[in-house]
């Protein structure tokens, strides 16, 4: 009898042990699936409408592409001195049929040699399926979808690679915090290569991470094709071989370092180089020589820093400032772990391939995208580092950053009229710091945990600020002027 007591003791253990581990796997599931709903929800909100309908840079894929599959040769907008008067296909105004009117005054190229056909192909493509007029200003409703598919992509990776690195908790919070940040959820929704090269970015580090773990040749060769062929979405894009051959040369794995960038380098020129060849092999050189020749010198960082936004306008996001601080929180931190070197790395690798092709006093943020999964990281690990020690000198930057986005809530058109006065800003902002000014006199264990919970307190006030503004900004903007609106079109008639 005694014996199966203890057999039905020990069967009852184990059933519940089984039990407690499948409910905190399913627990865990659903918070990364809530996180990720509400990122990919925000990316969706009037996605169509903001940023405005319009925007030129978005324009040069989509024709190119449409082009591409409709007459065979690449057609789209470019205003420099390489291309003569015979390389002009047209000149005047892309008409939109959206409710707004108006429309792009352009000059369309033929063949057009910019960019190679990776990202104009996919982009060309969805507005064929949907029976898109070339040369118009086509709804963002349509061209937007394969930007709003990387970046759930991207999100999804996003987590996995932090998790990889450091755990589940930190890899939700990375996710939220690239699932929320205002300039990253805009930045996701823009027809630009670059939403492609930020997913490829990280898928490689991921395939980088699972063949170090598992010592599969598939993971490298995978790695390798993807770092050759973001080449193709936009020339930047070549530089990602160059981000998997220095991972692995830092493994000293410098054999499967040196044919990655043999063979990456192989496959991107000669596809590249054909392309070009396949056209006009004198003009392509041209072009080449001239976008290669784009400014940039010493205070292109400076700019970048100083200069915040998704688009061709500032956007003054307080977590982008928060995330750039987190990098040199990051890169001067001593005894890294091996998680955190990769991390870093990756961010300030990113961080100068902006610098060096990003134009050095142009405000052409898409070239930034990239950098935005590992800043949501860094910063994770940041805001685990002040919740863990919290210090009066890091809270003191860290809050008013954190909440400064509730200021992208206030109406242009209001002047004076702050939705934050100041004498309300004031104590609020003394009553954050407040714990922390008290916890460098009296070192009390209720004190750390006051002040924890003020960390706490702040970041949830920051996440509902930043929801708040992408739900809102739209209508903030329009509220008192005429917007531009797009086209109308039924997604969903492709399937009847």
């Amino acid at each position: 009898m005694k014996n199966k007591y203890i057999f039905f003791k020990k069967k009852l253990s184990f059933v519940c042990a089984w039990r407690s581990l499948l409910l905190n796997r399913w627990a865990k599931t659903g918070v990364f699936v809530i996180v990720l709903s509400i990122g990919f929800f925000l990316r969706l909100w009037k996605y169509q409408y903001y940023p405005f309908t319009g925007h030129a840079e978005e324009y040069l894929f989509v024709w190119s592409g449409l082009s591409l599959i409709e007459e065979g040769v690449p057609i789209s907008w470019n205003d420099i001195p390489v291309y003569g008067e015979n390389n002009v296909y047209w000149r005047g105004v892309a008409p939109n049929p959206g409710p707004s009117g108006g429309g792009i005054g352009v000059r369309l190229i033929k063949p057009w040699l910019d960019e190679p056909p990776l990202f104009s192909l996919i982009v060309g493509g969805i507005a064929k399926l949907y029976k898109q007029p070339n040369f118009t200003v086509i709804s963002p409703l349509v061209i937007r979808l394969p930007s709003l598919f990387f970046s759930l992509v991207t999100m999804i990776l996003t987590f996995l690679v932090a998790k990889k690195l450091f755990g589940y908790g930190l890899g939700v919070i990375s996710l939220l915090i690239y699932a929320t940040i205002p300039t990253v959820v805009f930045g996701s929704r823009l027809a630009v290569p670059e939403n492609l090269i930020a997913m490829l970015s990280l898928l490689i580090l991921w395939l980088y991470l699972k063949y170090f773990e598992r010592w599969k040749i598939r993971y490298l060769i995978l790695s390798i094709f993807l770092a050759s062929i973001a080449g193709l979405a936009k020339p930047t894009g070549y530089l990602l071989v160059f981000f998997l051959f220095f991972l692995l040369i830092w493994r000293k794995r410098w054999q499967e370092g040196i044919i990655s960038l043999i063979c990456g380098s192989l496959i991107f020129l000669a596809s590249f180089f054909a392309y070009g060849h396949l056209w006009d092999w004198s003009l392509f050189l041209k072009v080449f020589l001239y976008q290669s020749s784009r400014p940039a010198g010493w205070s292109s960082l400076a700019y970048i820093l100083t200069n915040p936004g998704f688009s061709v306008e500032i956007f003054l996001d307080g977590m982008i400032v928060l995330g750039f601080l987190s990098l040199w929180s990051l890169a001067f931190k001593k005894n890294r772990s091996e998680g955190e070197e990769i991390v870093v790395f990756s961010f300030i690798f990113t961080l100068l391939i902006a610098v060096i092709s990003g134009g050095k006093h142009d405000q052409l943020t898409w070239y930034r995208y990239p950098i935005y999964p590992f800043m949501a990281i860094s910063l994770a690990l940041l805001i685990k580092e002040i919740i863990n020690n919290p210090s009066f000198f890091q809270i003191a930057i860290f809050v008013p950053l954190s909440l400064a986005n509730i200021d992208l809530l206030e109406n242009p058109f209001w002047k004076l009229n702050y939705l934050v006065q100041s004498k309300v800003f004031r104590p609020v902002l003394f009553i954050f710091l407040l714990p922390s000014i008290l916890l460098m006199i009296f070192k009390d264990e209720r004190l750390i945990k006051l002040t924890k919970a003020m960390i706490v307190v702040c970041l949830l006030f920051s996440f509902i600020f930043n929801i708040w503004v992408v739900v809102n900004r739209f209508n903030i903007l329009c509220n008192n002027t005429s917007c531009p609106l797009p086209e109308k079109i039924n997604l969903l008639k492709i399937f009847r």
